[in-house]
């Protein structure tokens, strides 16, 4: 046989014992394929736990394995959600499921329904952290004290994200009054924060841009929204206290007194504002001719607005009768005149 035919006869025989393999390989990959395929495809098919389960603002797909525990690799997860999953828009709120399903079946039906579990609080113009904390220990899971402790903890951390805090000595005046919806689980920092955005969004920039004034303008508003309530007298109620301590006469604003007590609103009555009004506090204004050292309540932006834009006026007093009407004085003789008529 020639040498010719000998290398050709080794060549053949070298590609026919490859065939074998090379077989075998693809069958072995066929199958490792088809195990991925079929463990990818069963995810759908892992249980989840009855129970009600939260789905808060920024959740993605991605992040449901932990909202319901569930232990996946991350990859076989994504890829099942990218090709095969029903396709839902993840809303935020509370899912009920009510017996084990699956996870196909969360992402089919569960995922599109979500539960409304959540809860209406109404922070009230004038209203205090005292305020706020009595009224979400009565209806909601908070015990009484503890919404005015955390405010007061968590006033560094706050403080770190939001700027406007940097000189604030508590979280008072920048609680925004309104309405909310918020999630029956949230935290009291949940519920700060979004106080504090409201805040942020309604007086922040104008805060900011009053710069050293702003939290004495911030303690001034608190005391306005207390004084008078009705937003057509503000501005000049603002003039007067603003002209008051340009000129260091004490403010004898008397709703600023129950303060030092932890007062509410409701507790802060003529009787007790009586009986504490010549004891010196530091949040008594009778007594001192400057501002107390905190905002004294909650205040919305028109009170903001007519404080930080004073009308002036020549008056240095005010009164309220007995139906709430305001009577302004130029004199401390026409003030006690005011009280006889309209007091006595």
């Amino acid at each position: 046989m020639s040498s010719f035919h000998r290398s050709a006869h080794r060549d053949r025989s070298r590609h026919v014992s490859w065939q074998p393999k090379l077989l075998i390989f693809f069958i072995f990959l066929g199958i490792v394929l088809l195990i991925l395929w079929n463990s990818i495809l069963s995810i759908g098919n892992i249980p989840i736990k009855a129970g009600t389960y939260v789905i808060n603002p920024g959740d993605t797909i991605q992040s449901l394995p932990s909202t319901f525990k569930l232990s996946i690799s991350p990859l076989r997860y994504r890829i099942w959600t990218k090709y095969f999953a029903p396709e839902v828009q993840l809303q935020a709120g509370h899912y009920t499921i009510e017996k084990i399903e699956s996870l196909e079946t969360a992402f089919g039906t569960i995922l599109k329904n979500p539960t409304n579990t959540d809860l209406s609080i109404t922070i009230l113009p004038g209203w205090n952290i005292y305020d706020i904390d009595a009224s979400l220990s009565a209806k909601w899971f908070f015990k009484p004290g503890e919404f005015i402790q955390e405010t007061s903890s968590l006033l560094p951390k706050l403080q770190a994200k939001y700027p406007f805090l940097k000189n604030a000595e508590s979280l008072e005046g920048f609680l925004y009054p309104d309405t909310y919806r918020i999630f029956r689980n949230s935290s009291i920092e949940n519920i700060l924060t979004v106080l504090l955005d409201e805040f942020k969004k309604q007086i922040g920039e104008s805060y900011t841009e009053l710069g050293k004034k702003a939290y004495d303008r911030l303690i001034l508003a608190s005391i306005v929204e207390r004084e008078e309530r009705a937003k057509s007298s503000q501005p000049i109620v603002a003039g007067i206290l603003l002209k008051r301590l340009e000129e260091h006469i004490a403010l004898w604003a008397d709703a600023t007194v129950c303060y030092e007590y932890g007062k509410t609103q409701k507790e802060c009555t003529p009787t007790f504002i009586g009986q504490n009004i010549t004891k010196k506090t530091a949040y008594n204004t009778r007594n001192m001719q400057w501002l107390p050292p905190t905002p004294i309540a909650n205040f919305t932006k028109d009170t903001w607005e007519a404080t930080i834009h004073p009308e002036s006026s020549p008056y240095y007093f005010y009164l309220h009768d007995m139906n709430g009407n305001i009577h302004y004085a130029k004199t401390n003789e026409e003030h006690i005149a005011n009280k006889n008529t309209y007091l006595r």
